[in-house]
């Protein structure tokens, strides 16, 4: 009774949290704004990662191949929101991707198509009166999911999944975890109802269980408490915040979305204190933590 009051509260938060200041048109903008930010991400890396690039780093040209395909799909998406908003399209904004190597570059396309594919399934609540926008954003999320997928089990040798159910998030979540590789974007583009919120670090990106993990964020108010809510599939877990430290619940799995809160209730406008951060607990195909990579 219990896990399933709090599967119905998250969905609940995710499903309200500023729906009265979304419409359909500026979903799509919300959309379009990830979209071409995750579509410049591949188009950059792929540019700057040769085919030898990706061998001399321990993989085999095909597994490039299937990059360029997802950049395609990326590109594809785009064009699909572009053409449906016409001049309410915002145009593209400057982006800083910090990337390395090889490596770096498969990290952050694993991270990006899981946060789009949760964005677009959170983004579902929001669309009122458009049946073909509806079924575009749910057909975009299972898109994506597929990419994530297949990045982190083909190419990461991980898991291809998370729990039994995907974890939505809702505008504010997901444009919190884009927005540090947005540089700038240009004056003309409509101001979209996000809520602002500190940014988020929390080390090490791979924890460990049992283990804490370091809570670095800037705030202008004290409260009595916080709590790390961790977001796992459709539940919530929650972790006292001590001198910056917060432990690390059992039985997380894949990759699990975190952010401060003052409460233990599903992140919300009520609660939320932090943008999001993305922490990862891989695992293999004995249900058996997978160490984190060097």
């Amino acid at each position: 009774m219990f896990r399933k009051a709090i599967l119905l509260a998250f969905l609940s938060a995710v499903s309200v949290l500023g729906a009265s200041d979304w419409t359909d048109t500026t979903t799509s903008e919300y959309l379009l704004t990830l979209k071409q930010a995750e579509s410049a991400f591949f188009s950059q890396g792929l540019q700057r990662f040769s085919v030898s690039d990706f061998t001399n780093a321990g993989y085999l040209p095909w597994v490039r191949s299937r990059f360029v395909q997802i950049a395609a799909h990326e590109s594809t998406h785009v064009t699909s929101l572009t053409n449906a908003l016409g001049n309410a399209a915002p145009a593209p904004c400057t982006y800083d991707f910090g990337l390395t190597d090889v490596a770096s570059f498969i990290d952050l396309a694993q991270r990006f198509t899981t946060i789009d594919a949760s964005a677009n399934l959170g983004a579902l609540p929001l669309v009122a009166d458009s049946a073909d926008l509806l079924t575009s954003v749910g057909s975009t999320a299972a898109a994506e999911s597929r990419q994530a997928a297949w990045i982190t089990a083909s190419v990461q040798k991980r898991q291809p999944w998370n729990k039994p159910f995907e974890t939505p998030l809702d505008p504010d979540a997901a444009y919190s975890l884009f927005l540090p590789y947005i540089d700038q974007c240009p004056d003309t583009n409509a101001d979209l109802p996000f809520h602002s919120y500190p940014a988020l670090t929390v080390y090490p990106g791979y924890p460990t269980v049992p283990g804490t993990v370091s809570v670095s964020l800037t705030l202008k108010a004290a409260a009595a408490k916080y709590y790390l809510a961790w977001l796992d599939g459709l539940a919530v877990k929650y972790s006292l915040i001590t001198s910056g430290q917060a432990p690390v619940p059992a039985g997380l799995d894949g990759t699990v979305y975190v952010a401060v809160v003052k409460t233990q209730e599903p992140p919300s406008a009520a609660n939320l204190v932090s943008g999001f951060a993305v922490v990862q607990f891989p695992f293999d195909s004995h249900h058996q933590a997978i160490p984190a990579p060097p």
